[in-house]
């Protein structure tokens, strides 16, 4: 029997419930007239992400991406979850830098967790492998966020004197 998005959707927000100790606020749902299901939502906890990952292991969901902001006290993290073509965003805010690895429960997390890693200095808790994924080793690590945010440079603002200044500083670590 085929299940529809709406009735995934519903699903998911049901066990979520019951899956998150702490709680979330559900910011909104989106139904577009195509039939996709986008659901948007804020963990109360941080930690409480392990939870949304084990729930979409349950599920053979996916990770689809992983976006950091800095905002004024940390970090901000949206994470994409696609389950059977259900999109939830889950948002949480970390204060100290430090996150819980949802990698163990979803494989398809592990690059975008290096990415947060290397490029904002976000320490993964329980990543399998936490070795960098595309910064030289002799960079420091979260050096791209003194720049400017992924965010920013993924909608092509990034310029070659970001570059300049990151290969600068990079020299002024070696000297």
């Amino acid at each position: 029997m085929k299940t529809d998005k709406k009735e995934i959707a519903a699903l998911l927000l049901a066990e979520l419930k019951v899956y998150i100790n702490s709680g979330f606020d559900h910011r909104f749902s989106h139904f577009d007239h195509l039939g996709n299901e986008d659901l948007y939502l804020s963990l109360h906890d941080k930690a409480d992400i392990k939870a949304v990952a084990s729930l979409f292991e349950k599920h053979t969901g996916r990770v689809i991406t992983i976006t950091p902001y800095v905002v004024d006290n940390g970090f901000e993290i949206a994470y994409h979850f696609d389950v059977r073509g259900v999109v939830l965003t889950v948002t949480l805010l970390t204060e100290d830098g430090t996150v819980d690895s949802i990698t163990p429960n979803l494989k398809s997390a592990d690059w975008a967790e290096r990415e947060m890693q290397d490029l904002f200095n976000i320490k993964l808790i329980g990543h399998p492998n936490p070795d960098r994924l595309i910064l030289d080793e002799k960079m420091a690590k979260g050096i791209f966020k003194e720049y400017m945010t992924l965010s920013d440079a993924m909608t092509g603002a990034a310029t070659n004197t970001l570059w300049e200044q990151i290969n600068e500083a990079k020299g002024e670590q070696n000297g």
